[in-house]
C-alpha cells in the first residue's frame, strides 16, 4: 500500500503507519492529539459485503460488543479506548502494543516447550476467565490474536470484534476466514459460552507444542467436518518428546462436548502446571518419563475420567511455583524476530542503501582501473 492511499485520519486520531491486514480489516498506528498518547486504529471498513440496508444494523452491534469489551481492565487484555465513525467507515481505538504475535512467533519454525506452554496458558487463562465472567466471550481465540510485549506479558486482542453479525463463519453466504480454531459448537452455530473459548486455546496450545494444527484439510469445510467428527493425531505421536499425560490434557482440551472439556481456563491451566511438576520431578530423580509407566492404562478416556475426576487444584492465585524459573520465558523466542521483521517500506529502504553502496563500489573500481592501467 502506497504512502497515499493511507487515510490521514480516523475521526480526531491522526493516523502514523500502517500495521496490518485482516479479514475483519485494517489497523494502523495512530496518535491522539488530545492526550498525545499512541493508539492502534482497527479500521472496520464498509466494503465486507454487507448490504446498504444491514450497514447501520452492523454499526449498532459494533458499538454494542465494543463498549462491553471496553469495560474489561485485566493486563491481559487489550484495552479499548474508543469506537466511532469516519468516512472509511466505523473503527475502534485500542491499546497500542510493541511487540510479536504468537503466529508470527510459530511462523519462524519455534515450538514452546512445557514452561512455556504452561506460562502462555496461565496469562491467557486468567484473561479469558476475567471476561467470561463479565460475560464476555472471546469467540475468535487463535495465535494471531495473541501477542507478546515486554516484560512477558501476553495480550489477547480483538475482544468485542469477533460476535459482529456475519463475522463468525459467513458473510452474505460465503466461508470467510479459517476455522481451524472454532469449537464444533461455534461451528454448527449453537449458543456459545466460555468453554468455547477454551477449545480454541486448546487447538493453540496443540500447534504451539507440536508445530501443526490438529484438524487439517484441503478446504474449509473438509477442517470444519474435521472439527465437528473426526478426531487428531495424538501429540506425542508426531513428538515423542511429549509425555501421554499431555496427550490426556489435550484430549480432554479439545473434547467435542463442551461438558467434558476444562470448564475454567484456571482448571486447563492448573492440569498444565501438575504436567510441568511432575516433568521436574522426574527430570531430577532422574526416573523414567511417566508416558512410560502408564502402559496399564486402558485408554486415554479411562485415564481422564481417573486423573480429573477430582477436579484440579484449588489456589489462591494462578501464580506458578516456578515463577522464578520462568521468568523471560518468551525473550528468545522473540528477540531476535522482532529485530528483524521489517515493515516493507524499511525493506525497500535497505534495498536503495544497497545498491547504491553497489554502484559507489562499481565506480571507485572503474576510476582505480582507468588511473592504473590509462596512466
Amino acid at each position: 500500500m502506497s504512502r497515499e492511499e493511507i487515510p490521514q485520519k480516523f475521526g480526531r486520531y491522526q493516523i502514523i503507519e500502517l500495521l496490518g491486514r485482516g479479514s475483519m480489516g485494517v489497523v494502523y498506528k495512530a496518535k491522539d492529539p488530545v492526550i498525545g498518547r499512541l493508539v492502534a486504529i482497527k479500521s472496520i471498513p464498509e466494503t465486507i459485503g454487507l448490504e446498504t440496508g444491514k450497514k447501520q444494523e452492523y454499526i449498532k452491534r459494533l458499538l454494542q460488543e465494543a463498549k462491553a469489551a471496553g469495560r474489561l481492565q485485566h493486563p491481559n487484555i487489550v484495552t479499548i479506548y474508543d469506537v466511532g465513525e469516519s468516512e472509511q467507515g466505523p473503527f475502534i481505538a485500542m491499546e497500542y502494543l510493541n511487540g510479536v504475535t504468537l503466529k508470527e512467533v510459530l511462523a519462524s519454525g519455534k515450538k514452546l516447550s512445557m514452561p512455556q506452554l504452561v506460562e502462555l496458558v496461565r496469562q491467557v487463562g486468567e484473561g479469558l476467565d476475567y471476561a467470561h465472567s463479565q460475560g464476555v466471550i472471546h469467540r475468535d481465540i487463535k495465535p494471531a490474536n495473541l501477542m507478546i510485549v515486554e516484560n512477558n506479558l501476553v495480550k489477547i486482542m480483538d475482544l468485542g470484534i469477533a460476535r459482529l453479525p456475519y463475522s463468525d463463519l459467513t458473510r452474505e453466504g460465503r466461508l470467510v476466514g479459517s476455522p481451524s480454531y472454532m469449537s464444533p459448537e461455534q461451528l454448527q452455530g449453537e449458543e456459545l459460552d466460555g468453554r468455547s473459548d477454551l477449545f480454541s486455546l486448546g487447538v493453540v496450545i496443540y500447534q504451539c507444542a507440536t508445530g501443526k494444527k490438529p484438524f487439517l484439510g484441503q478446504s474449509i469445510q473438509e477442517i470444519c467436518w474435521r472439527i465437528i467428527h473426526d478426531q487428531y493425531s495424538i501429540p506425542s505421536k508426531i513428538d515423542p518428546s511429549l509425555s501421554q499425560e499431555f496427550d490426556y490434557v489435550i484430549a480432554k482440551a479439545l473434547a467435542k462436548n463442551p461438558d467434558q472439556r476444562f470448564q475454567t481456563a484456571k482448571e486447563m491451566f492448573e492440569a498444565m502446571r501438575r504436567l510441568l511438576s511432575e516433568k521436574e520431578r522426574e527430570r531430577e530423580a532422574g526416573r523414567k518419563p511417566a508416558s512410560q509407566k502408564t502402559a496399564e492404562i486402558s485408554s486415554p478416556a479411562q485415564a481422564q475420567s481417573q486423573k480429573y475426576s477430582s477436579g484440579y487444584e484449588e489456589s489462591g492465585s494462578y501464580s506458578s511455583s516456578s515463577e522464578s524459573e520462568i521468568d523471560d520465558i518468551f525473550r528468545d523466542l522473540t528477540l531476535v524476530h522482532r529485530s528483524l521483521r521489517l515493515s516493507p517500506e524499511k525493506t525497500t529502504r535497505i534495498w536503495e542503501i544497497a545498491l547504491v553502496v553497489m554502484a559507489g563500489l562499481i565506480l571507485a573500481g572503474i576510476l582505480v582501473w582507468f588511473f592504473l592501467f590509462r596512466g
